[in-house]
């Protein structure tokens, strides 16, 4: 763990991070009985590749929370209007907020095998899902070390509208940091990435 200016930097190589398979078999809407040996070999092949593709990196900054009338939360570089965001931020003075990826490496490779084969390419994205998954872990338990922590909210989700990737891709300067754009439609590239 790197501290700069405010901003803790973690980085993996891709062979550090493993994916959890159930979880990618989730991704493929597979039960973990639908493997097979097909299967199986498909997904270790594909898991291989991905492993030498991805480039873990990820950055987080703490902000200071006030918790305002009409469920708002003022985070300092915005505020949010969200009743669960809220509730999960009570007692709360701080929050750490931060960005990861997987890196273009995996968006590449997932684009490849778009190209000569679907199912490569669907195993491949669920790995990558996976792994993502995975890594914001691991960076959840490198904040837990510095301070008790609550359950993370990431745009997207619970209701917290897509619209703040923007703020907090900017506080965290996440574009000159660790390389994480958005594209018009509010998706950020590389595609495996996670704000939170």
């Amino acid at each position: 763990m790197m501290i700069n200016n405010e901003l803790i930097f973690l980085t993996k190589n891709g062979d550090e991070i493993e994916p959890d398979k159930k979880e990618a078999f989730r991704y493929m809407l597979c039960k973990s009985d639908c493997s097979n040996g097909v299967l199986d070999e498909l997904y270790e092949k594909c898991k291989a590749e991905y492993k030498k593709a991805a480039s873990y990196k990820a950055v987080i900054r703490k902000a200071s929370v006030a918790l305002k009338e009409g469920n708002t939360v003022d985070l300092g570089f915005c505020e949010i209007s969200n009743e669960g965001l809220y509730k999960n931020l009570s007692g709360c003075d701080s929050v750490y907020v931060f960005a990861a990826t997987a890196g273009l490496g995996a968006d590449r490779l997932i684009m490849r095998y778009n190209k000569v084969s679907p199912a490569e390419a669907m195993v491949c994205d669920s790995i990558a899902s996976s792994a993502v998954e995975v890594w914001c872990n691991e960076v959840n338990a490198e904040i837990s070390v510095l301070s008790a922590t609550k359950p993370r909210f990431s745009p997207g989700y619970g209701g917290v509208s897509l619209e703040y990737q923007k703020d907090i891709l900017a506080f965290l300067d996440a574009e000159k940091r660790i390389g994480i754009t958005l594209n018009d439609s509010l998706m950020m590239v590389p595609a495996k990435s996670v704000t939170a």
